[in-house]
C-alpha cells in the first residue's frame, strides 16, 4: 500500500510527474497471485485510488478524500485490506511517499487555503485505529501490526520515528537524509516479491531487499542511504537512549563541558543543514572526546547496542530473529560514510535553525515525551 501526497509545496520540488512515474513502475509488475498492490495519489486533481494491474484508478469517495488528520490514509489503508480479504497471517507493507519535513507528511491544501499536514501523533492514532479494527475482523487477543512501514521521504530513520511506531509496526524503513525524486525503484522491488525465488520473502528479508536495490539505484554523486529497523527492540533504544540523555544534561552544567559536547554533537551532524546527529557517530564521539566517565559509559553502552551483532540463529533468516536492532544499513557514497543507521533531533547543529517553531510537533513524539531528550537538546540550542 503506497499513500502519495504529490501535492506541490512552495520552495519545494514538485512531485507530480514522480508520483506518476511511480505509479507506472508498479503496473509494469502489477498485482496478482500472492502480491496485491495499492497507490492513493494526492494533489494531482482528485484523489485517486489503484488497485494496481486490476483497474486504472478510481475516484476516491468524496466522503474519504479529506487528508485532514490522517483520515484520507486510514480509509486507503482498511479498504485495502478489506478488498483483497486480508487475513491475521497475510503480511502487509504500507509506504508513505511525500515531502517531510518539521515533524510532518503528505502536506495538502485545505479548504482554508493553508497547508495541513499529517504530523507523526495523528499518524500513531491513524494506526492504533486501524489496529482496533483489525483485531475484530481477525479475533483473538494478540493486537496484529503492519509488517514493514516505509518512507519514501526524507530524515525519517530516527529513534523517536521507531518510538512512535513500534506498538503498531514490526519493522520501519527510512533514510537518515534525503530522498531523491525519483524515490524508490519500485518495479525492482516488486517484481522481486512478485517472482521470489525458491520461496515468498519474508517481512524482514524483503526489507532487507528493498534498502539493497534502493541504495544500487543511485550514483554516488546523488548520495542515499536506507535503513531497515526491528522495532521489537525498541524499549532498549528508548532506556539506553534515556541514559545518555541524563548524562549529558548533567554534564552540560559545566560551561566548558557544554560548548564540548555541543561541538561533538556538530560534527556528528547527518547531512549539511539538516537538524540531526547520527547516534552511533554521536556516541564514538563522546566515547573518545567528552572527558566525561559517566558520559562515555552511557555513550558507549547505546552505540554498542547500535553496532554490535547478536549472537546468530540458525535457520530464522525468515524472521529477522537474532538480528540487531539496525538490522541492514545501506549507502551509496563516501559522502554518507558517518551514517550508520539511525539519527536523532538536535536542533543546534543547524545555525539559526527556528526550533522553537517545531518545539510543539516535536513534543508529540512519544520520545520527546518519556525521555530528557528533548529537555537536553533545547537547552543545547538555547546556549548555542
Amino acid at each position: 500500500m503506497v499513500f502519495m501526497g504529490a501535492d506541490t509545496i512552495e520552495n519545494n520540488a514538485p512531485l507530480d510527474e514522480a508520483a506518476l512515474a511511480d505509479i507506472v513502475e508498479m503496473k509494469k509488475v502489477g498485482s496478482g497471485g500472492h502480491l496485491n498492490i495499492f497507490a492513493q495519489v494526492h494533489g494531482l486533481g482528485v484523489p485517486r485510488r489503484y488497485h494496481i494491474g486490476i483497474d486504472d484508478g478510481v475516484e476516491v469517495p468524496k466522503d474519504q478524500q479529506d487528508p485532514v488528520g490522517g483520515r484520507a490514509l486510514a480509509h486507503f489503508i482498511e479498504s485495502s485490506l478489506m478488498k483483497v480479504k486480508h487475513r491475521r497471517k497475510d503480511h502487509s507493507m504500507l509506504v508513505l511517499w511525500g515531502h517531510a519535513y518539521d515533524f510532518a507528511l503528505g502536506r495538502a491544501p485545505t479548504r482554508r487555503g493553508s497547508i495541513d499536514a499529517l504530523d507523526f501523533a495523528e499518524l500513531r492514532g491513524v494506526l492504533l485505529a486501524l489496529q482496533d479494527k483489525m483485531l475484530a475482523w481477525y479475533g483473538g487477543r494478540e493486537r496484529p501490526k503492519i509488517d514493514l512501514l516505509g518512507f519514501d521521504a526524507c530524515d525519517l530513520a530516527s529513534v523517536e520515528m521507531a518510538c512512535q511506531l513500534h506498538p503498531f509496526v514490526d519493522y520501519l524503513l527510512g533514510s537518515q537524509i534525503g530522498i531523491p525524486i525519483p524515490g524508490w525503484p519500485y518495479d525492482r522491488v516488486l517484481d522481486r516479491l512478485q517472482k521470489p525465488k525458491d520461496r515468498l520473502m519474508y517481512p524482514a528479508e524483503a526489507g532487507s531487499y528493498v534498502v539493497r536495490r534502493f541504495c544500487e539505484s543511485y550514483k554516488a554523486l546523488s548520495p542515499v542511504s536506507l535503513t531497515l529497523l526491528d522495532l521489537a527492540q525498541t524499549d532498549e533504544l528508548r532506556a539506553r537512549a534515556e541514559l545518555l540523555a541524563l548524562t549529558l544534561a548533567s554534564a552540560i552544567g559545566e560551561p566548558y563541558a557544554r560548548e564540548r559536547i555541543a561541538e561533538l554533537f556538530s560534527r556528528s551532524q547527518t547531512a549539511e543543514g539538516k537538524p540531526y546527529v547520527d547516534v552511533a557517530d554521536l556516541c564514538l564521539n563522546l566515547v573518545r572526546e567528552s572527558g566525561d566517565a559517566l558520559v562515555i559509559e552511557a555513550a558507549r553502552a547505546l552505540g554498542d547496542f547500535l553496532a554490535s551483532p547478536r549472537p546468530p540463529l540458525v535457520g530464522c533468516s525468515q524472521t529477522g530473529q537474532g538480528r540487531p536492532f539496525v538490522i541492514e544499513h545501506g549507502r551509496n557514497a563516501g559522502e554518507t560514510a558517518r551514517l550508520n543507521g539511525v539519527s536523532l533531533y538536535a536542533p543546534h547543529v543547524v545555525p539559526n535553525h527556528d526550533f522553537d517553531a517545531v518545539r510543539c510537533l516535536y513534543q508529540n513524539f512519544v520520545f520527546a515525551q518519556e525521555t530528557r531528550w528533548s529537555g537536553l537538546v533545547h537547552t543545547l540550542a538555547r546556549l548555542s
